[in-house]
């Protein structure tokens, strides 16, 4: 009568020669040192690298179990073929490999079903990896996994795959394993069937070599790339130089793309198709974009790859760098754009150094065109042409006040809202030659612009600032813009007016956030030929009997005074709005007669009191609320 796997013992299976020592009885199979397993495992890894290790003792593992399965149903009586299939296990423990504890077995050898699972206690292998490699961040019982699989598989008939869950190998308090045929498995066990694979050695020894020449190439490639993109940048060949090195060193159209979309540099033969490499055509995708990642992706009707990484400044985004590859998931060619992406960040970062630095140049010279009438004509020309600024083309004066609303605003508030006003003018007119120059002070901004800047870009003047205020969303900002100034000595003249424009816009609260110069009219010649200190005494010497006569006794003379005169000095129709009587409206008029000496049916006392209104009215020396 056979015997049960259980009963299975090394009396079985164990004879002493002296000869040949300790062997298995007619199986040609000797016992060999656990640590020297453990050695030639470390060495397999050390060669061949972890995948290749394991695919070799995966299959070693099966070969192993398969012979095995086949000499142990020839030299054992087995009472049945399960039993045979279970002493698969009994030889683990036999053997000292493992002590296998099943605790789901679902086998019917006749149907072909086999579903286990369990757990595998003491084992050897994964001791010996802990011994000599430490852990591994997956199961490492290879051979186990490979002998279970093959073993079973050749009592069953048919291919069935163990896979190991949990492993002490990599830090789990027991190994387990669960074991099914390829058709319940499924999907699943898709991964693992690749170890499984014929393999010739030699092959894989000759890919080896290709994979290593291949990443010498890479690296020759890359150190090459790195030396040029860096020559590129001492030599000042900018981002056209970069896209040419790229292009060159990768064999493959470059695009360098600004954060707003607008073409850098390009590099390629193939007719339009920087067009379709535009990250533009991906802007929602890109727009979520975070830290320094990359995008790979193509479009619908095209069968190029493309891939594509920010150019990062401070953690800001200032542009895209895209090129067109022929394998997706390729780290070399991300490990390259990223090199690029620096380098042209590097470049970004310089020119903007550069550029602040001029524009600190150009904004004291703008201090002194502006705020200063006593410039020598000639130098300051040809001051600004040694930065390479032509002043000799009509220019706009533009003026914007950050004004306080109902809370006070912080030095960190003026600074942003000015940013972020000058950027935006700045971005405006990017592209084109003259740029605007801009002045920043703590709550202002003074700047000039080429006057066909505006008229090409922009219906108006006004459209143009209604347009920046719109963009910006701030409501406490007033933008004034001047009359073009034509010759040089213009700008400080201009700048007066639109200075008082928008003061006296400000001072009237007025809803248009935009004010143009020229607004003011005759005003404007006025204010601008004397100087205001003159203004405000003459029109104090004119009325000033009229204001002390109100402050001592309350009266409002001066505001009859501003209602007939805005009403064209007609007696009945000022009488009206203000709702007096007639006798009352000509005794206030009487009385302002006799307090300033003048008679006002007079043309000349007339023009004279209104300018003094107007004047006191424009410095914001009377309280508005005298004229309401």
């Amino acid at each position: 009568m056979g015997i049960k796997a259980h009963d299975l013992s090394l009396d079985h299976l164990i004879t002493t020669q002296e000869k040949t020592g300790m062997k298995l009885k007619d199986l040609q199979l000797t016992l060999t040192s656990a640590d020297a397993w453990g050695l030639l495992r470390k060495d397999l890894t050390s060669a061949l690298g972890v995948s290749r290790a394991k695919r070799f003792l995966l299959r070693y593992g099966w070969n192993c179990g398969v012979h095995e399965a086949r000499i142990l149903k020839k030299a054992i009586d087995w009472e049945n073929d399960l039993e045979w299939l279970i002493a698969g296990s009994k030889m683990h423990h036999l053997t000292g490999r493992v002590l296998s504890y099943p605790e789901n077995f679902q086998v019917n050898m006749e149907k072909g079903r086999f579903n286990v699972s369990g757990h595998w206690i003491d084992s050897y292998e994964a001791k010996q990896h802990l011994t000599y490699s430490g852990k591994h961040h997956e199961p490492v019982c290879y051979f186990l996994i490979g002998y279970a699989s093959g073993y079973t598989s050749e009592c069953m008939g048919k291919k069935v795959i163990f896979k190991e869950i949990n492993c002490k190998g990599k830090g789990d308090q027991h190994c387990s394993y669960i074991g099914k045929t390829v058709d319940e498995w499924g999907e699943e066990i898709s991964e693992e069937l690749f170890f499984y694979e014929d393999a010739d050695m030699g092959k894989e020894l000759d890919q080896m070599h290709r994979r290593i020449e291949q990443q010498k190439e890479r690296f020759k490639i890359g150190y090459t790339l790195s030396q040029n993109l860096t020559k590129d940048m001492l030599q000042g060949k900018g981002l056209p130089g970069f896209a040419e090195t790229i292009g060159r060193s990768l064999h493959c159209p470059v695009l360098i793309e600004g954060k707003h979309y607008e073409t850098l540099a390009e590099y390629g033969d193939i007719p339009e198709i920087h067009k379709y490499m535009s990250v533009y055509n991906i802007k929602d995708k890109i727009e979520k974009m975070k830290g320094n990642s990359f995008i790979e992706w193509s479009l619908e009707d095209k069968t190029f790859k493309l891939l594509t990484t920010p150019i990062l400044i401070e953690s800001k985004n200032f542009g895209y760098i895209t090129i067109v590859i022929d394998q997706e998931n390729d780290d070399f060619y991300k490990d390259l754009l990223e090199r690029a992406a620096i380098i042209s960040a590097l470049h970004m970062q310089n020119e903007r150094v550069a550029i602040e630095t001029e524009q600190r140049l150009k904004g004291e010279l703008l201090e002194q065109l502006l705020n200063n009438k006593g410039f020598k004509k000639n130098e300051m020309f040809d001051r600004f042409s040694y930065l390479d600024y032509n002043l000799s083309t009509p220019h706009y004066v533009m003026y914007v006040v950050i004004q306080e609303e109902t809370k006070e605003i912080d030095n960190y508030e003026y600074l942003n809202i000015r940013n972020k006003i000058s950027e935006s003018i700045y971005q405006d007119f990017l592209n084109d030659d003259n740029q605007p120059l801009i002045l920043l002070k703590l709550n202002c901004i003074q700047a000039i612009i080429d006057k066909d800047l505006i008229d090409t870009n922009y219906k108006s003047p006004r459209h143009f600032g209604e347009k920046l205020i719109k963009k910006l969303g701030l409501a406490n900002v007033y933008i004034g813009i001047s009359d073009p100034a034509k010759e040089i000595t213009d700008f400080y003249k201009k700048f007066q007016e639109v200075k008082r424009a928008v003061e006296l816009a400000i001072w009237k609260k007025s809803e248009s956030k935009v004010v143009l110069s020229n607004e003011l009219g005759h005003l404007t010649l006025f204010l601008s030929a004397r100087d205001p200190e003159d203004l405000e005494a003459f029109a104090n010497e004119n009325l000033h009997n009229l204001i002390e006569y109100d402050k001592k006794r309350n009266a409002e003379l001066l505001h009859t005074l501003m209602q007939y005169t805005q009403n064209e000095f007609n007696v009945h129709k000022t009488a009206r709005e203000m709702c007096i009587s007639i006798s009352g409206m000509r005794y206030r008029i009487q009385k302002i007669e006799e307090l300033l000496e003048i008679d006002l049916s007079d043309s000349n006392s007339r023009f004279q009191v209104q300018l003094s209104l107007q004047i006191l009215l424009v410095l914001g020396k009377v309280d508005h609320l005298t004229f309401v």
